[in-house]
């Protein structure tokens, strides 16, 4: 385990200030926009190598760091998510991040709900679960659902396993057929979710956004599946 100086870089617009450290002879880079919270990051390094303490080789960061995303559940976060953010966001807005946010949420569940009927578990997510005025309000037989959604939602942690974070983009751009969605819909979605992955990391839940930078990759879309067609 190495870290090395911080990296300023000083760009027409602004200047980032980039933490490098190496894990297992792998680099990694995490850019800051001040030089503060780039030394507290660094610092938080040294401290977890002065410790003695296991970082984690797909994610390059301490083991400790896990602690409070596997401590909650991609639901309730989902949900914290909406809340927060529901009065700064127009109509089209909140379905839309409703729409992506069910597909993920789907995605990110121990098991398939079988004992419900797809399209009910899609609409309670979608209509309830992600609609901050209507959720208190939730019939009895969305409850239900959406307790068993939370029973069984994986931890925000998982988003640190790149395999995980694959699977996640293939099914939220795969449309409800089977086919791959249009290139307008795979760009909102991957916009939205990078304002998601944002938010984490200002709450802490998160340390660095899991989603690919760069020119997007493409995945081939998942088949059609009871959980991914009808309404």
């Amino acid at each position: 385990m190495k870290v090395y100086k911080i990296l300023t870089y000083k760009g027409a617009r602004k200047t980032t200030y980039t933490v490098r450290w190496e894990v297992a002879g792998k680099r990694w880079r995490e850019p800051f926009g001040t030089v503060a919270l780039a030394e507290g990051f660094r610092s938080e390094l040294i401290r977890a190598t002065g410790k003695g303490e296991a970082f984690v080789t797909a994610t390059g960061l301490p083991v400790s760091h896990r602690s409070k995303s596997a401590a909650m559940s991609w639901y309730a976060f989902a949900v914290r998510y909406v809340d927060a953010r529901w009065p700064e966001l127009g109509g089209n807005s909140r379905k839309n991040t409703a729409k992506t946010l069910t597909a993920v949420t789907i995605a990110l569940l121990r098991a398939q709900p079988t004992q419900f009927a797809p399209v009910t578990v899609r609409t309670a997510l979608r209509e309830w679960a992600f609609n901050a005025t209507r959720r208190a309000d939730a019939p009895r037989d969305v409850e239900t659902i959406l307790r068993w959604v939370e029973r069984n939602s994986l931890p925000v942690s998982v988003w640190e396993e790149p395999e995980r974070v694959d699977e996640v983009l293939r099914a939220v751009d795969t449309r409800l057929d089977g086919k791959q969605a249009a290139a307008w819909s795979r760009k909102r979605n991957r916009r939205i979710l990078n304002v998601v992955m944002k938010h984490a990391i200002r709450r802490r839940v998160l340390r660095t956004n899991p989603l690919p930078r760069g020119r997007r990759r493409r995945l081939s879309p998942r088949p059609a599946t009871p959980w991914t067609s009808g309404p």
